[in-house]
């Protein structure tokens, strides 16, 4: 199990307490992770970018990252600093919106659970929410190669002890404690689980992109090679894991990958099926996508063993209706959610993977 690895991220909850009573919000079965970034002059992607208005219905949740904190506990975007407008619009548009939190890399968050830190950046964090008023906080860039003695030591009381000024606040609210762990059959849940109100599994890094999984993806239910990673290897050892499955979302790219080798040619409003299907014949060679086939397994993986699913990223799939599938700009989206609800599956001639 040890080289099958994937993100797994804890929903981050920041909740008023009212008539002395707290309730998790639901992210909902089919929540849509929203990138927000665009070509600012137009060369090399298309007008059309997906506006939050036309964000489809069905999207029960919407996911953006995100935000820092900083050795001084400022909280700014963490990418560019007029993301703030757009987290603006954002909670604006929905009431049930997440936003992905982090620290200056791995040291600070070690340093962030120190008790004499903890109350001021909890502080800060009650400002930001009361301007910013989130479903809930995402917290990342906890992440490590963890072995498995460390991983154990995560789950020791002095540990959760010294976390909890921060992450719990019975005065103002409370937030649930975030980590991104690797997941192995040996790790102990039991502690996590009681104190955790979501666990999410991101898929993204499941396999790099290569030549042998240009058709397909890189999430391949199963595969011939026992060199990639499968959903069918990550189930055995989900299932084999204490981790509480009444909590788990999955997280699924529904856009393509590009190969390492490409990458640096590619803005990120480049990397979609609107590009890909507008460009096939150039982008074959160098882009993995899942299919027609692929998705709709994903949609019943997903029924089948959590509460649903995260659409990376919503405002990367077809924008300009280049793929010509039914004039739906989320054709993926869709395959995924019909796979999801048991419902028939949506075939699309560019997307068959022929």
């Amino acid at each position: 199990m040890s080289c099958l690895v994937v993100n797994i991220f804890i929903v981050l909850l920041y909740l008023s307490i009212l008539v002395n009573a707290t309730t998790a919000a639901e992210i909902g079965a089919s929540s849509c992770r929203y990138l927000g970034d665009i070509d600012p002059q137009n060369f090399r992607c298309h007008k059309d970018a997906v506006k939050l208005k036309k964000i489809p219905l069905e999207c029960t949740a919407l996911v953006f990252d995100g935000v820092t904190c900083n050795d001084e506990f400022v909280i700014y975007p963490s990418y560019d600093k007029t993301d703030i407008d757009l987290i603006k619009q954002l909670v604006e548009f929905s009431p049930n919106m997440y936003l992905f939190y982090g620290h200056d890399g791995l040291q600070s968050w070690f340093e962030a659970v120190d008790p004499r830190k903890t109350k001021v950046e909890a502080q800060k964090v009650k400002i930001f929410v009361a301007e910013y008023p989130v479903a809930g906080l995402i917290l990342k860039g906890i992440y490590y190669n963890y072995n498995i003695v460390s991983i154990k030591f995560i789950t020791t009381n002095n540990c959760i002890y010294q976390l909890n000024p921060l992450l719990l606040n019975q005065t103002q609210g409370f937030m649930r404690l975030a980590w991104c762990l690797q997941l192995m059959t040996g790790f102990d849940f039991t502690v996590l689980n009681d104190v955790m109100d979501y666990f999410i599994i991101g898929f993204d890094r499941f396999n790099e992109c290569t030549f042998y999984l240009l058709n397909g993806g890189v999430v391949p239910l199963n595969s011939t090679d026992p060199s990639i990673n499968t959903l069918t290897k990550f189930k055995a050892a989900f299932d084999g894991s204490s981790i509480a499955k009444d909590k788990v979302y999955f997280e699924f790219s529904i856009n393509p990958s590009v190969t390492k080798k490409f990458e640096k040619y590619f803005i990120p409003c480049e990397v979609s099926y609107n590009e890909y299907c507008e460009n096939q014949g150039e982008y074959k060679d160098c882009m993995c996508v899942d299919n027609q086939d692929t998705f709709f397994e994903k949609g019943k993986f997903t029924k089948e063993n959590s509460k649903g699913f995260i659409a990376k990223f919503i405002d990367l799939v077809d924008r300009d209706l280049k793929c010509e599938c039914n004039d739906d700009k989320y054709i993926t989206f869709t395959m995924m959610l019909n796979g999801y609800n048991d419902q028939e599956k949506v075939t699309c001639a560019k997307l068959s993977g022929s």
